[in-house]
């Protein structure tokens, strides 16, 4: 094993405060992912331990240690599981550890090469009609409403989204009852960080495990179906059917946590993507009023096809912007699988290695006026995928990259033709913790559309993320 020269100086950082140590600095990253993690850079630069000389965890900065990070999956590896201890022999355990987030090596690359084929760019047009019909009843239910939260209609309308094209099903109560059976183990889950594992009734640990019991049963019910199906097009089926050159296929757990994952990726993610773009259009008139030209003048009302989307350029733009200034996974990480060397320190084996698309996207050598909502900027820019990175890079990006961009389209094609949404005065804006979801919703005012865009204020810390005119 080649030897790792450590350098004189310890890694730099925030100091460690008595008996927390570098948790309450954990803590900040937590709940202020944005705010804390461009503090760190500004401070301390491209490299910064979460306490002073500490090198089990440690934040890398920029598209040079993005490449160091992301291009070598064997010396830098997923999280493994959950911090909570899920037993395997469970239905949750088996849910929890047999997906593509918690896969690495050769086992990763067996797996993703028999679900690309659910997510290549012709099987995501098959999704096309599914996503454009669901907007559709969206529209229609907003008629008689002169306000909505449009982060929870967001979540509702993606959610439904993302279970009819996961799973084929037909019927709006059905997607409903089992988007709402993923949302509450989800929810369990998370209460978990905060309560003991007791498997009484009325813990949330005993609830944990018979909900994701429920899940497990109906989804193998849908596996035992597509089997039987030859010409369902849904993701589920496809997985189903897919192999690899020798035969092998996916089995029915790895089937289950793939869907199980499938659906929590992107529900959430895509939700507060789209809630992001329209609420920065809300808040430039101008590009929102040249954006709607666009559309007028290629869909002229109509949902969009396949084909016009693509000539949708200012479309593109603004999702790409909305994307670098609010990306749907502003830090993420990686494990070090053994002794290694980042931006000229060593770290020993299992060290934590935080990466920041966020701060990444607010570099100014990459970006003119980083803070800026410029979705004009696309029209000339290219950036490699380690210079903007909101699904991530290297063999972990997002499987489902294209599925989540081809519904923003669809979705925001449709309802900016039919209405104009205008924030409440004075809401209070702010992007919180891991997937910068709105802490306090987004409630707007729903108006057909009357192209008379004008930005209302608002407060809270979304003005320490976005610099308005």
């Amino acid at each position: 094993m080649a030897t790792i020269t450590v350098p004189q100086q310890p890694i730099p950082g925030p100091s460690a405060l008595p008996l927390l140590g570098r948790w309450a600095n954990m803590l900040r990253l937590l709940f202020a992912p944005c705010t804390y993690s461009r503090w760190l850079h500004d401070t301390y630069g491209d490299v910064v331990a979460m306490a002073h000389g500490d090198p089990t965890y440690v934040f890398a900065f920029g598209p040079a240690l993005n490449f160091h990070l992301l291009s070598q999956p064997a010396l830098f590896e997923v999280g493994k599981g959950t911090i909570l201890k899920v037993p395997k022999d469970t239905a949750w355990g088996r849910i929890q550890f047999c997906n593509l987030l918690n896969m690495n090596g050769e086992h990763h690359k067996q797996q993703r090469n028999l679900m690309q084929p659910a997510f290549h760019k012709r099987q995501v047009g098959r999704y096309h009609d599914d996503m454009a019909e669901l907007a559709r009843l969206m529209l229609e239910r907003w008629q008689p409403l002169s306000q909505i939260n449009l982060h929870a209609e967001m979540k509702k309308l993606t959610q439904q989204i993302t279970v009819k094209t996961l799973l084929g099903l037909d019927d709006e109560k059905e997607i409903d009852r089992i988007g709402t059976l993923f949302q509450e183990l989800s929810v369990s889950q998370l209460l978990l960080m905060f309560t003991p594992l007791i498997d009484m009734p009325g813990m949330p640990y005993h609830r944990t495990l018979r909900l994701a019991e429920k899940l497990e049963s109906f989804i193998r019910a849908m596996i035992a179906q597509k089997r039987r199906e030859s010409d369902a097009t849904d993701v589920l089926a496809a997985l189903v059917r897919a192999h690899d050159e020798d035969g092998t296929k996916l089995t029915d757990d790895e089937l289950i946590s793939h869907t199980v994952t499938l659906y929590a990726a992107g529900h959430v993610t895509t939700a507060n993507a789209l809630t992001w773009a329209i609420f920065l259009l809300h808040q430039h008139p101008h590009i929102h009023a040249d954006l709607l030209d666009e559309l007028d003048s290629k869909l002229h009302g109509d949902a969009p096809t396949l084909e016009s989307l693509q000539q949708l350029s200012l479309l593109d733009g603004v999702i790409k912007e909305s994307l670098r200034l609010l990306p749907p996974a502003p830090t993420s990480m990686r494990i070090a699988a053994s002794q290694c060397e980042v931006g000229g320190f060593a770290l020993p084996k299992g060290s934590t290695i935080f990466f920041s698309p966020f701060v990444t996207h607010r570099l100014p050598e990459l970006y003119e006026e980083p803070d800026r909502f410029k979705p004009e900027r696309w029209a000339a820019l290219s950036r490699t995928p380690y210079e903007y990175l909101p699904f991530a890079a290297g063999t972990h990006r997002c499987i489902g990259a294209e599925f989540a961009l081809q519904e923003m389209k669809v979705v925001l094609a449709m309802l900016l033709q039919r209405y104009r949404l205008a924030v409440v005065p004075n809401t209070k804006i702010t992007p919180r913790g891991s997937n910068l979801d709105p802490m306090y919703g987004m409630p707007m005012r729903i108006i057909p559309q009357d192209r008379r865009f004008e930005r209302v204020p608002v407060r809270g810390n979304i003005h320490r993320l976005v610099e308005f005119a």
